[in-house]
């Protein structure tokens, strides 16, 4: 009698691992999806924040709207003339004030949590972003540090991880803007 697996037990075994497997991997990518989305609405959230902080201690909105909210406001997608959307360049201009703001000792945002490209993060890009702290001082995978003034603001996508600018709609009715997702 010779001792050892059979071909029957072997396959077992292997097909036993492979289920095992499929159940990590599918929780895995479960669990990168939801943080993903957990980040972007913590970016949102924050960014959001910052402009109403902003606001409040300055009286005008941030960046290219400023005291006269109708000013430079591009037309809208959404059929209703009261609520506009910037444009991704405004929408740049608008974080900026906010973080130069912060930079300068006034903390209005939490800008280690801020997530940034050099790319305007448009659907059809397909670029990756980082965190500012990342960005500013450069790592290894990315050495070339970015000044404020290159950087784009976003948030990871869901599925893939590929960077994607922040939208923001601004209501003339209620004079208010509202971060949101692409």
């Amino acid at each position: 009698m010779k001792k050892g697996f059979t071909i029957i037990e072997l396959m077992a075994v292997i097909a036993i691992i492979a289920v095992l497997m499929a159940i990590v991997m599918t929780a895995t990518a479960n669990s990168i999806k939801l943080s993903r989305s957990q980040k972007a609405s913590a970016i949102v959230h924050c960014v959001q924040q910052g402009i109403e902080t902003y606001r409040a201690q300055k009286d005008e909105w941030p960046g290219p709207l400023g005291s006269s909210a109708e000013d430079g406001i591009n037309s809208n997608d959404f059929g209703n003339k009261d609520l506009y959307e910037l444009t991704a360049m405004q929408v740049r201009q608008t974080i900026r004030a906010i973080v130069d703001e912060t930079v300068k000792g006034n903390p209005l945002i939490d800008i280690s949590g801020l997530f940034v490209s050099r790319s305007p993060g448009e659907n059809n890009q397909n670029d990756y972003g980082m965190d500012f702290w990342e960005a500013v001082r450069g790592t290894k995978r990315s050495p070339r540090k970015m000044s404020v003034s290159e950087m784009y603001f976003g948030y990871p996508e869901t599925s893939t991880g590929h960077f994607r600018r922040l939208r923001i709609v601004y209501s003339i009715p209620t004079d208010s803007m509202e971060v949101k997702t692409q």
